[in-house]
């Protein structure tokens, strides 16, 4: 009700996106470093994910808690203005105040989530479950599948081409992958 109230389901939906392609490429490139620099340790990968994801996590609920609080009181201002009256015990007063919690919560949560997915491979091979090299492949196609579905996911919204879209958002990792391998052929 509230979302709707404000019109908040896109920006909700962008929060997701864009922070959970955050959370994989930040993954992308913690494997990428280690393979560059010929230390791939799978407690590294895992422990410096986790890490960022948590900074990432923090670092998009503050930011998105700020942002969404300063433009959601401000468009109340704005109409409290207009209509010369108090909104202040409303219940678009309120719907403003759990869709920025909640705003901030996905902010945060999306890096965080797709981060772990992505780094599982890592911990199956720190609990000797899978070896090293089976890790790094898994993680390099579960990145790869999750990339894609974000696109996909995407160009299901906007009533686009699904293979295009899911083959944009794959791109952009595997550029990542090339760059690293080129990096590690010159160092």
């Amino acid at each position: 009700m509230y979302i709707r109230l404000l019109n908040a389901g896109g920006i909700l939906r962008r929060y997701f996106i864009m922070n959970g392609f955050d959370g994989i490429m930040t993954v992308m490139g913690i494997i990428m470093g280690s393979y560059i620099t010929h230390s791939i340790n799978p407690k590294f990968i895992v422990g410096a994910s986790i890490g960022a994801s948590i900074a990432m996590g923090i670092s998009g609920f503050v930011g998105a808690f700020i942002t969404e609080r300063a433009e959601r009181i401000k468009e109340i201002k704005d109409l409290e203005r207009s209509l010369f009256t108090s909104l202040e015990d409303s219940v678009l007063k309120q719907a403003v105040d759990i869709v920025t919690v909640l705003a901030a919560l996905i902010d945060a949560l999306a890096p965080m989530l797709f981060s772990l997915i992505s780094v599982m491979p890592f911990m199956l091979a720190i609990c000797s479950i899978i070896s090293l090299e089976l890790a790094m492949l898994i993680a390099i196609v579960l990145i790869s599948i999750l990339l894609f579905s974000l696109g996909a996911f995407l160009a299901r919204i906007s009533d686009e081409n699904v293979l295009k879209y899911g083959l944009y958002m794959l791109i952009s990792g595997l550029l990542i992958s090339v760059i690293g391998v080129f990096l590690e052929i010159l160092l």
